[in-house]
């Protein structure tokens, strides 16, 4: 088995001159999210995939996440070899039109273990135009993450059940020196907090509402742009959090830094291995006027591109890593609720620190979207236009008005291209 870290435009390039000469048994796996333990986990089932499978060579490359997107079109529009790639829903739409992706429907009906998936994941499966183009592995429901400490130094003594409790209790946090309210997602990813001040400002329970517009220009979503430019602009958040990925944000949190993180459960894994579990806990998000807010349901999964050379052994390895046991291993280890059914006397699961995430999908005040997968442009939407602009934002450069009509323009334009050519 051979593994490649950090790939880069270059890497690709040499890897694509390279793979002409691979071994027709090579099993190229590209995964996306790269820490060490889960490319670990992955070795560790690669190497069992090889034992099982006698002249198979696994190869895998891991691709850096913030850069993730534009690579992984590069690689896949150039025909580039990847047998199995591992990628968020949102990308489906994007190479799904362009015939980059294999249509796992014919293997999912004749697959003996898709009976032990739950029922959302086989429909999750068909996210984009009713077509198996992956199969989900685990989902990821955002809750917010505070630090009870700093609270109590605030004078606090519990989360903030509101926005508008969130904003004063993240600037008392900000007088505390060197400390800070919110861990804000500027860079890549960082769209969810974005929307889920609008949708808690909103209340909407989509992006769009039955003409096609975007809800970005209503004067309800401006406010919620709005007050999170403004904690940026108070000091309510670390300056360069502009620039901050995924991991920037959780190391922010679990250090002390800040007070709040919006995350998915697998920011648990970093932040438990430094915190104790009386030092931190999970809340739902803040509520808005409404009293409703509809926090995303993301997912991740594994799909067969069509460049790929060994597409009956990628749907093998793939059947591998979904047996039940492999996928609760997988999902605990990275901190996703699994695509099987969890064990009703699963400790894992169980443990109080997932109560913000269960009583998210528990209330009926929280209503779980999956983003729009069937639109082409949400690739570039949320990994490019959404990055750029926001920072445009954050730094200055554009008003809430002006970042909200921009949004706006974009979606409304897709969403109403969309509904034309399929309604």
């Amino acid at each position: 088995m051979k593994t490649i870290q950090g790939m880069s435009i270059a890497a690709a390039a040499a890897l694509a001159a390279w793979g002409g000469m691979a071994n027709a048994q090579t099993l190229r796996v590209v995964e996306v999210l790269t820490t060490n333990e889960r490319t670990g986990l992955m070795e560790q089932i690669a190497s069992e995939f090889e034992a099982a499978h006698e002249g198979v060579d696994v190869e895998l490359v891991s691709v850096p996440w913030d850069s993730a997107f534009e690579q992984i079109l590069t690689m896949t529009m150039s025909g580039q070899q990847i047998d199995v790639l591992e990628m968020p829903e949102r990308w489906i739409s994007t190479l799904a039109v362009n015939d980059l992706l294999t249509d796992l429907g014919p293997w999912l009906d004749e697959w003996q273990g898709a009976d032990q998936m739950t029922e959302a994941t086989m429909d999750f499966a068909r996210i984009y135009d009713d077509t198996a183009y992956f199969l989900p592995y685990g989902y990821f429901v955002r809750a917010m993450y505070y630090n009870r400490d700093l609270l109590s130094q605030a004078g606090y003594d519990a989360p903030p059940e509101t926005w508008e409790e969130f904003a004063e209790i993240s600037r008392a946090v900000s007088e505390i020196e060197g400390k800070y309210g919110y861990c804000l997602r500027g860079s890549t990813g960082g769209f969810v907090g974005w929307w889920l001040a609008v949708s808690g400002m909103t209340g909407a329970e989509s992006w769009f509402n039955e003409d096609g517009t975007s809800v970005f220009a209503s004067p309800e979503a401006i406010e919620g742009i709005q007050m999170m430019l403004d904690l940026y602009e108070d000091g309510a958040a670390p300056r360069d959090s502009v620039n901050w990925g995924f991991n920037e944000q959780v190391s922010g949190f679990y250090s002390g830094t800040c007070a709040f993180m919006d995350q998915d459960p697998d920011a648990l894994i970093q932040v438990r291995e430094r915190l104790g579990d009386d030092e931190f806990a999970t809340a739902p998000v803040p509520l808005g006027p409404p009293g409703k807010i509809s926090p995303p349901i993301g997912m991740f999964g594994w799909s067969v591109p069509a460049s790929s050379e060994n597409p009956d052994l990628a749907k093998d390895f793939i059947g591998r890593l979904m047996e039940p046991e492999a996928n609760l291993e997988w999902a605990k280890f990275i901190g996703i609720v699994p695509a099987v059914e969890i064990p009703e006397d699963d400790e894992y699961f169980n443990d109080p620190v997932y109560a913000g995430f269960f009583e998210e999908l528990d209330s009926d005040q929280y209503n779980l979207v999956p983003w729009p997968a069937y639109l082409p442009e949400l690739g570039e939407f949320f990994d490019v236009i959404a990055v750029e602009t926001s920072q445009a934002a954050l730094l200055g450069q554009m008003s809430a008005e002006e970042l909200g009509q921009t949004w706006d323009e974009f979606l409304t334009e897709a969403q109403q291209r969309w509904m034309a050519e399929n309604q």
